[in-house]
């Protein structure tokens, strides 16, 4: 049986291409967490190329990177349970699109994990953003009970005065409100409204986006080329943002 370590975990997601990745303590049990002590959150950006016009709603491309980037994050989770498993590992994948609904159970979602491991924070219209790539990005949890040391936990968002994601959803879904680790999602953001104008789109498995281009910082990331091309051999094992 192999041991494993935090550079085999290293070397396994920089190999599936993961950008970035760090470690989130699950102690005490996060909100519909799996009851196993730590979480590996990790991240893949979205090609900027296929970011274009999605100022003005969904675009086939930006559809057609959402469903490649979702395949990848699952087959990256599965691949990771094998590996902690062949080890003697109990590991748990986490669902972000397990249906959700009443008699069922919460889904934990993956941005919780990604802000426990200190990769972001959450914006005004509920995403996670990134220093180095904005809020284009995707998310992908497993938790172990392999014994890792986890990143700092960022608690509040960097978003200050700005509201352009508040000001751009058609929805009108944002609050305005600066994120704090453990505010409900009802305070920070109206999820409902931003369903209904998502359904408006359903060629396109009811996505819309236009709050990931205004975003500030992932305009930036656009500006300087932080996209997916060039950061596979940038995954972050100490959680950076």
């Amino acid at each position: 049986m192999t041991a494993v370590d935090r550079e085999m975990l290293d070397r396994y997601l920089r190999d599936a291409g993961a950008a970035a990745w760090a470690v989130a303590a699950n102690v005490p049990s996060l909100p519909a967490a799996p009851q196993l002590p730590r979480a590996v959150s990790f991240l893949y950006p979205v090609r900027p190329e296929t970011l274009e016009g999605l100022e003005r709603g969904p675009t086939a491309a930006y559809f057609a990177e959402y469903v490649r980037i979702n395949e990848l994050l699952v087959a990256t989770g599965a691949g990771l349970v094998e590996l902690l498993a062949a080890a003697g590992h109990r590991a748990v994948r986490v669902d972000d699109d397990a249906p959700e609904g009443p008699g069922l159970p919460p889904v934990f979602p993956s941005k919780t994990a990604s802000t426990q491991a200190g990769l972001g924070w959450i914006g005004k219209t509920a995403l996670l953003v990134t220093r180095r790539w904005g809020s284009a990005v995707r998310l992908g949890t497993v938790f172990t009970d392999l014994e890792l040391e986890p990143g700092r936990p960022l608690t509040r968002g960097s978003c200050d005065r700005c509201r352009l994601c508040v000001d751009a959803c058609p929805a009108g879904a944002g609050r305005d409100v600066r994120w704090r680790a453990g505010m409900s999602r009802e305070r920070l953001y109206d999820a409902e409204a931003c369903e209904r104008h998502q359904s408006n789109y359903p060629e396109y498995d009811t996505i819309c986006g236009i709050c990931i281009w205004v975003c500030p910082f992932t305009r930036r990331a656009l500006r300087h080329g932080g996209g997916a091309a060039d950061v596979t051999t940038e995954v972050r094992g100490g959680g950076t943002a």
